[in-house]
């Protein structure tokens, strides 16, 4: 069972959403919850300013002090930011403190996809939000926070959307692969019960392939959790959010990566298209 659940937040609404998520889970698990709030050092320190001559082809750099009032301006934007996360972490305190959630909090200054990897390592699991401060930003391709904590967390990682649900019904697309059991062993062990089904999608383009389920559907039958086995023909990244849908499922599992795992960090994963896209929450396992 979880003993510890991570939450990272930046003080953006689906920050706070994804602390919605990880209380709710602590509450349910009997957990502590942890919240990070991490002061984005790329918004705290002073620029580094260089100049080199055009003829000078080694590229010798030469460092030009920036204005006095330029480290009083950084200065006051790292007192504000300081300030923001403590009134965002007394409120994450309010609600824990009303579901009865033991909560500790930790501020640290950095880069925020770093930290967060670092702070995992105490819990048994990292809650983020979708997208955070920047959510007005439109990404299409790999390279945000979360996607680079998923990709670095030692703990399996849940990226939430903006709006909260209590997670229930669990849809796992399963591909065969070690890492796909992996994932829905962490589901079931981490979680115990709580879901009220699980539903074990099988998405093939030709429906050619077959894998076998006896090991994953007993594991399942064995621990009480009602299941569902459930075979759609098509790709994976358009009938997953489909069947999620017809399933009013609450939660997508699935593994960090597929049977092809190079090929899927070089091109993009299901897992990465999901985590960028979804309406629901996804929790990444490995």
């Amino acid at each position: 069972m979880i003993g510890q659940v991570v939450a990272g937040i930046d003080g953006s609404l689906n920050s706070l959403t994804a602390f919605q998520f990880a209380l709710d889970l602590a509450h349910r698990v009997k957990a502590e919850v942890k919240v990070v709030f991490v002061v984005d050092s790329r918004k705290t320190e002073l620029p580094m300013i260089y100049t080199a001559s055009h003829f000078d082809y080694g590229f010798e750099r030469v460092y030009i002090p920036p204005e006095p009032g330029l480290k009083v301006f950084y200065d006051k934007i790292r007192q504000d930011i300081r300030s923001f996360a403590g009134n965002c972490l007394l409120l994450c305190k309010r609600d824990a403190d009303a579901a009865k959630v033991p909560m500790v909090s930790v501020v640290r200054e950095g880069v925020p996809s770093g930290i967060l990897t670092e702070e995992a390592r105490s819990g048994d699991l990292l809650v983020i939000g979708q997208k955070g401060e920047n959510a007005h930003i439109e990404r299409a391709i790999v390279g945000s926070t979360t996607e680079d904590v998923v990709r670095s967390s030692p703990r399996p990682v849940l990226v939430c959307p903006v709006v909260f649900r209590t997670p229930a019904r669990v849809l796992f697309p399963y591909d065969g692969s070690p890492v796909a059991e992996g994932a829905l062993q962490f589901c079931v062990n981490a979680f115990g019960n709580i879901w009220e089904e699980i539903v074990v999608l099988t998405v093939t383009e030709e429906m050619e392939e077959s894998f076998p389920y006896d090991t994953e559907l007993g594991y399942l039958g064995t621990h009480g959790i009602p299941y569902r086995l459930v075979m759609e023909a098509g790709k994976p990244v358009d009938t997953i959010p489909r069947v999620a849908r017809r399933e009013a499922s609450d939660l997508i599992l699935v593994g960090s990566h597929g049977r092809h795992k190079i090929r899927d960090y070089l091109l993009g994963s299901t897992a990465s298209h999901l985590i960028r896209r979804s309406e629901l929450p996804v929790l990444v396992a490995f």
